[in-house]
C-alpha cells in the first residue's frame, strides 16, 4: 500500500497537466521512496486496490493542488501555493481559462 506522500508522487507522475520533467521527477522520487522502505513489486501488486486520489481529510492535498497556474501574477505556481482568494477571483472573472485548469481550480477551492 502507498503512504500519503507516495500517493501524491504517483498522482503527480501520472498527471497529464504536469510540466515537462515534473512527472519524470515525481516518478523517480516515488521509486526511490518505495525502494527505501523495502517495498517489492509483489507486495504492491498484492494490494487489493490503490486509490489513485487519496480521500481528502481536512487540509490534505489532492492531485488538483499540484496543477500549475498558466497565467497571471501566480503563473508557474502550484495551485496549493496560490491564495484561495485569488483562485476564487480567477473563477469569477476569467472567461478564457483552459477547461482543465478551471476544473482544477474549482476542485481546490470548493472541495
Amino acid at each position: 500500500m502507498l503512504n500519503s506522500i507516495e500517493q501524491k508522487l504517483l498522482a503527480l507522475a501520472l498527471d497529464k497537466g504536469a510540466f515537462e520533467g515534473e512527472a519524470d521527477a515525481a516518478a523517480v522520487m516515488l521509486v526511490r521512496k518505495l525502494r527505501g522502505r523495502g517495498a517489492t513489486a509483489d507486495g504492491l501488486f498484492a494490494t487489493p486496490h490503490i486509490e489513485p486520489y487519496p480521500e481528502k481529510a481536512s487540509g490534505q492535498m489532492t492531485p488538483w493542488h499540484y496543477y500549475r497556474m498558466t497565467f497571471g501574477k501566480h503563473e508557474g505556481e502550484m495551485l496549493m501555493d496560490v491564495p484561495i482568494s485569488y483562485l476564487r477571483w480567477v473563477l469569477n472573472n476569467c472567461t478564457r481559462i483552459q477547461p482543465k485548469l478551471r476544473n482544477a481550480i474549482y476542485n481546490v477551492v470548493y472541495e
